[in-house]
Parts: C-alpha cells; sequence; structure tokens
C-alpha cells in the first residue's frame, strides 16, 4: 500500500483494507463542468455539495506509519571500507529483501544530513565506478559522506536476480547504458529506513528529480548535490 508507494491507487486499497474489507477499489478522476480535472478546490467545493470526505495520502502514510513498519533492523557492526570507517546497519522488509545503512558521524531530526540513496546495489557498483547507471558513483558518495563528517548512504535491494546481474555484468551496446530508474515501490521502504536512523531533514547527493511525497513520513528533501558539489 501507501507504505510501499504513495499512489492513489494503493491509497483506495488501504482505505478499504483498514474499512475490514477486501483490499481493493475503483478510483476515477472527477471533471470539472467544463471537461478540466477537478484540483483540490474544485474537490473541496464538490465534496461539501455532495456530503463527502476528502482525505490525504500524506495523513493516510503518516497513519499507517504510525501503527506499522515494512521494515526490521536485523543488526549492524562497523565496517571499514576504502572511503574510511562506517557503521552498518543490515535491514529486512517484509518481501525478504535486504538493505542496508552505512552511516557517518551524529545528528538531530532538526540537522539537514547528507543521504545518499542507492537502488539497485550490487558487486558492479564496487567493481566499475565509471559505468554511468548511478549520477553519484557509490565510491564518490561514500567519500563525500566520509569528508562531511556525517551522512548517510542507503543502499537498497542488494542483489539481483541471476538474469538481471548476469546481464549488467556482460558487455552491453553503448544505447543501452542508460541510467537505472528508481523504482517507486521502494520509496516506502527507504523512507522508513531513514526515520528508522533519526533523519528528519536530508540533502540529497543526487540529480534533482521529482519525487513523490515525503511529508507522510516525516521527511523533508531541502536540497540536491551533484558529483563534484560540496555537501
Amino acid at each position: 500500500g501507501v507504505l510501499m508507494r504513495a499512489g492513489h491507487t494503493e491509497a483506495g486499497c488501504d482505505l478499504a483494507g483498514m474499512a475490514g474489507l477486501t483490499p481493493a477499489s475503483v478510483i476515477c478522476e472527477i471533471m470539472n463542468d467544463d471537461g478540466t480535472m477537478a484540483r483540490l478546490p474544485d474537490l473541496q467545493a464538490f465534496a461539501a455539495t455532495h456530503g463527502l470526505k476528502i482525505g490525504t495520502i500524506a495523513d493516510l502514510i503518516a497513519f499507517r506509519s504510525h501503527n506499522e513498519t515494512l521494515i526490521e533492523r536485523v543488526g549492524e557492526r562497523e565496517v571499514v571500507t576504502p572511503q574510511g570507517t562506517f557503521g552498518l546497519v543490515v535491514y529486512h522488509d517484509r518481501s525478504g529483501g535486504v538493505h542496508l545503512v552505512l552511516r557517518k558521524g551524529h545528528w538531530s531530526p532538526a540537522d539537514d544530513v547528507l543521504v545518499r540513496v542507492h537502488e539497485p546495489f550490487t558487486v558492479m557498483d564496487l567493481l566499475e565506478v565509471s559505468a554511468g547507471d548511478h549520477s553519484w558513483p557509490l565510491p564518490s558518495a561514500l567519500a563525500t559522506l566520509q569528508a562531511a563528517g556525517a551522512g548517510v548512504a542507503v543502499l537498497l535491494n542488494c542483489g539481483h536476480d541471476v538474469a538481471a546481474l548476469t546481464q549488467q555484468l556482460l558487455p552491453q551496446p553503448r544505447t543501452a547504458r542508460r541510467p537505472t530508474p528508481q523504482d517507486l515501490r521502494t520509496y516506502g521502504v527507504g523512507a522508513q529506513i531513514l526515520r528508522d536512523q533519526g533523519i528528519g531533514k536530508m540533502k540529497l547527493l543526487g540529480s534533482p528529480r521529482r519525487m513523490p511525497s515525503m511529508v507522510g513520513y516525516g521527511l523533508e528533501v531541502t536540497g540536491f548535490v551533484a558529483p563534484g558539489q560540496q555537501g
């Protein structure tokens, strides 16, 4: 549901399930009389006229996040990398996926923390640092976090299935090399991991992009840092 992906489809199914019904729903757009899609002010007037209630996905995420979680912290230890020493934290999610956190330093929820969310993470991120599949090569991101003295790298979906990993290992046509798109289903897992790490505000190591709202998770993205910039 919305804890995995902040979408209207997931919200509809969640509301039905929370009401004790089959978690299925039909969603639709409400149109204005002139044929345009109704926006929030239009929907508020429509709801008042017809006695309907309005809820937000952010509020639904906040409610579910307060009462349940998708992740479990399995354990932690210290690791020494070529970029320096980090605290390693291991998480599992409900589907059996494995996710890692490499953290440096200390912070409070009010601090603006450097964060790199790297997805998916495979052995090739350590062996081939110039492949161009990510906006930030992982070694560069870890070096930046180490230099800043405080920050977090979240490594989501640690490993591919055999077919996907084999494709990544073998030579690919130049036209086939393109940045890996972020799977929206991982946003909720990453957000819950960041909250578990005590982060409230974050500056992301990555290219600016449109993202689902993090408000329901209590997270705020304050900016982006491109490769080569200082955090």
